[in-house]
């Protein structure tokens, strides 16, 4: 029975950009809050508050980046990308994965990509896994979104495409 694989996407966060993010959510937040302070103190210090969840939220999500990882385990795949995604997917479901070129991604702006999400956005992703059928996917805020491609970058997406193809070759001479 193969052990479970895990496979990390270190490489996918970006700290200049979490910072970027939070220096403009604080100048947004001062300049907030004096604004309407003046009339609405209550909703002022709501809305700071407001902003100081979503800091710590970034944070949090940038430690859980470097932390998580994707597992491959004998018939499933998990996808836990920091504390935006959760997904788990049934290697039978799965129709192809391959290292993208700019021909497999969709054009942005486009209806090309209805179905398609980057888990690990706004990294540029090196992996592409087609399913079978169109799933739903629970976002981050309790969205969803129907999706039948899923892009991720991860730090060694040769040995994950080598993992997947052979526990997808093994899934028919174990259900037999």
């Amino acid at each position: 029975m193969p052990e479970s694989l895990a496979f990390s996407y270190r490489s996918a966060r970006s700290g200049a950009i979490m910072v970027a993010i939070i220096a403009v959510i604080a100048i947004e937040s001062v300049a907030v809050h004096f604004a309407v302070a003046a009339r609405h103190p209550v909703v002022a210090w709501a809305l700071t508050l407001a902003s100081l969840a979503a800091v710590l939220w970034l944070v949090r999500d940038y430690r859980a980046l470097g932390r998580e990882a994707v597992r491959l385990d004998d018939d499933t795949l998990r996808l836990t990308i920091g504390r935006r995604f959760d997904i788990t997917i049934q290697l039978v479901t799965v129709e192809r994965v391959l290292k993208p070129t700019f021909r497999d991604l969709p054009t942005t702006g486009t209806n090309d990509g209805r179905d398609y999400l980057n888990l690990t956005k706004p990294a540029m992703p090196n992996v592409l896994i087609i399913l079978v059928l169109i799933q739903r996917v629970r976002l981050p805020a309790g969205l969803h979104r129907d999706v039948r491609r899923l892009a991720l970058k991860l730090d060694d997406p040769a040995a994950f495409l080598l993992a997947v193809e052979a526990r997808r070759a093994a899934l028919p001479a174990r259900t037999a």
